[in-house]
């Protein structure tokens, strides 16, 4: 019998302590969404889905869900674009300021959204597109290209470049080469990619409060509009519903991966 020490029990123990942590709070806002109460109940009294009903029945959260969706599928779409390019220029290309270029690119993780937002805003008051959805998906472009170039990059380092090169022999563009072969076989790291900007655009809050109007908000600012205003139980629905989103799109970049690694 394999005897578990007591520093691993330790671990073991103090990890799961952590994940329960993490864990509760969306757990509690899941039981919340299905009281039946006109306030906010825990636990809840009885089982119910008139939260949900107001939410779907609702035509102002169905606006903000569907500007929030837009925003975030183009969004998803501008990055996979932009991020793939620079991954590409990244791994196969020396050129000056390839380091200056890798450092701007990854600088929106570093930086505080809260100081992009103010850069974006007063940039867009003076070119007058404040307000616009364009201008909103080139925000959440700019936080989510870093999560496809690390994505991509990552894989495209793996990447065997003779399958490329034998496409390259047998008569194919440079192009052609890499929308048959190269694209096919980074399938996994651009769905996951893709995925992460999707998440990083529907779930944010700072950049849509400063470059969205009052009257056309995204989900996210909707919530946060209407906890100014008044909290009822329909504020856990949608956030339920957004951390379903969210979840599901990461179980869907950890099934890529899995798949990918079956066949490879």
């Amino acid at each position: 019998m394999t005897r578990i020490s007591p520093g691993r029990l330790a671990l073991g123990a103090f990890s799961c302590a952590i994940l329960a942590i993490l864990i509760a709070p969306i757990l509690i806002i899941f039981l919340v969404s299905f009281t039946p109460t006109q306030m906010l109940e825990f636990p809840p009294s009885g089982f119910s889905l008139r939260w949900y009903e107001a939410y779907f029945g609702d035509a102002m959260w169905m606006a903000a869900t569907r500007l929030s969706f837009l925003v975030a599928g183009l969004t998803a779409i501008t990055s996979l674009v932009i991020g793939f390019a620079i991954s590409i220029a990244l791994v196969r290309y020396r050129f000056p300021g390839k380091t200056a270029l890798r450092m701007l690119v990854m600088s929106p993780l570093i930086l505080p959204k809260i100081i992009i937002a103010v850069g974006l805003y007063f940039l867009y008051v003076r070119l007058r597109i404040l307000g616009t959805t364009g201008a909103l998906v080139i925000a959440h472009t700019i936080i989510a290209v870093p999560y496809v170039v690390m994505i991509v990059t990552a894989s495209l380092y793996g990447f065997d470049r003779r399958l490329e090169w034998a496409a390259r022999s047998l008569g194919a563009s440079p192009l052609r080469a890499i929308w048959l072969v190269t694209l096919p076989n980074l399938r996994p790291a651009i769905l996951g990619g893709g995925l992460f900007a999707f998440v990083a655009s529907f779930d944010d809050i700072i950049l849509s409060l400063f470059l969205t109007r009052l009257t056309e908000p995204t989900l996210p600012r909707q919530i946060w509009v209407n906890v100014q205003q008044t909290i009822d139980p329909t504020i856990a629905a949608v956030s339920t519903f957004m951390t379903v989103i969210s979840v599901l799109g990461l179980w869907l970049v950890a099934l890529a991966q899995r798949r990918s690694r079956r066949s490879a």
